[in-house]
């Protein structure tokens, strides 16, 4: 699973030949200049770091949990499958930070793992992890990575150089011979399961924009335009109602439904601009959902609540004055999500999201 991450990258070059050079050498630019910040992340920023991206990675999780610190039991970061927690599946993200320009070597990623298998033989966690990834922003020597690509051999060298890398070293009160159990459990082990990842891998997945965005103040690229289908979405019930109210009154006679006002030739062309502004919105606050922190788009629609209420208030003769008047004024809003200003029609149709929400309201 997490070793095919290299393999489901995408792409967006442009058809052009010149294009696609330019824009391969600047997204590698940009993908260096990411994976060397992400090398430089101090311990605790780099579990932050994973934690939000194993939110992201691993939909199946119940529960995304950072442990990592003393007596952590040999977990930085862990991915719950359900509420069985460590009775259940679960995933070990262990992050290994290291020094400048050093690499995670043999040696210590099998001290890792005995820990783990000492850990589990002692209680600690009732199964062991469905996947095992090591997080090694700096790299992984070359004769840890010849383990990691023939697992089969990984199991041998923790069990042959127990004695010389984990007996001693497990815990700093007393020596951990390898027992019975022990052997049994790291026997009995799908060291299949056992990957590493570096910085240059980790920043070209999709999953890790979001960490990039909230760590590493990433910029979250653009939203994709919203378009409205053409048939009316159950979602969009309560503003509609609320813009036929408002039509119905400019008219002198109200619409039968939505489809009337739609169908009108003074207020049919505006009723579509209000739908197309409002899946603008939508689209706007999904992209942003998903790469930058789902508290930002709360805050960007509050900012834009406190941007439009105060006109909203004011008395107009007619409710489709009101209307005009705040989308107007929307559209001077200087609104933005994780640096990223949104553009005019997003704006306006946060509006209508706020009508849906019942915080404003086109008809009263």
């Amino acid at each position: 699973m997490f070793t095919q991450i290299a393999q489901r990258l995408i792409h967006p070059y442009a058809i052009v030949n010149v294009d696609f050079s330019e824009r391969r050498q600047r997204r590698g630019a940009s993908m260096t200049s990411l994976a060397i910040r992400l090398s430089e992340l101090g311990d605790t920023q780099l579990e932050e770091f994973v934690e939000i991206w194993a939110e992201r990675r691993e939909s199946k999780y119940h529960l995304v949990e950072r442990i990592g610190g003393p007596n952590d039991k040999a977990r930085d970061v862990i991915g719950f499958y359900s509420a069985q927690r460590h009775e259940g599946d679960w995933d070990l993200f262990q992050c290994k930070r290291k020094t400048l320009r050093s690499k995670l070597g043999r040696s210590e990623a099998l001290l890792e793992l005995g820990k783990m298998f000492h850990h589990h033989t002692q209680g600690a966690y009732a199964t062991l992890p469905v996947n095992y990834i090591f997080v090694a922003p700096r790299g992984i020597v070359g004769s840890l990575l010849d383990l990691l690509n023939n697992p089969s051999t990984l199991r041998k060298a923790l069990l042959e150089d127990w004695d010389k890398v984990c007996k001693a070293k497990i815990t700093a009160h007393q020596e951990i011979p390898l027992a019975d159990e022990l052997r049994a459990a790291i026997e009995g082990y799908d060291f299949f399961r056992v990957v590493g990842l570096s910085a240059p891998t980790i920043v070209k997945d999709p999953h890790a924009k979001p960490a990039l965005v909230q760590i590493l103040n990433e910029l979250p690229g653009e939203a994709p335009q919203g378009i409205a289908p053409e048939t009316i979405d159950g979602e969009e019930t309560e503003y509609l109602n609320q813009l036929r109210a408002v039509y119905g009154e400019a008219a002198g006679s109200p619409f039968a439904d939505n489809a009337a006002v739609l169908e009108d030739p003074t207020y049919g062309d505006q009723l579509r601009d209000q739908r197309t502004r409002y899946f603008e919105a939508e689209a706007f606050k999904r992209f942003h959902r998903d790469n930058t922190d789902r508290a930002l788009v709360v805050q960007f629609q509050d900012d834009v609540y406190h941007g439009v209420i105060d006109i909203h208030r004011e008395a107009t003769p007619t409710l489709l004055e009101r209307l005009g008047k705040v989308m107007k004024h929307a559209s001077s809003l200087n609104a933005a999500i994780a640096g990223r200003a949104a553009r005019i029609p997003v704006i306006q149709g946060l509006c209508h999201h706020l009508a849906n929400d019942g915080r404003i309201k086109w008809n009263k």
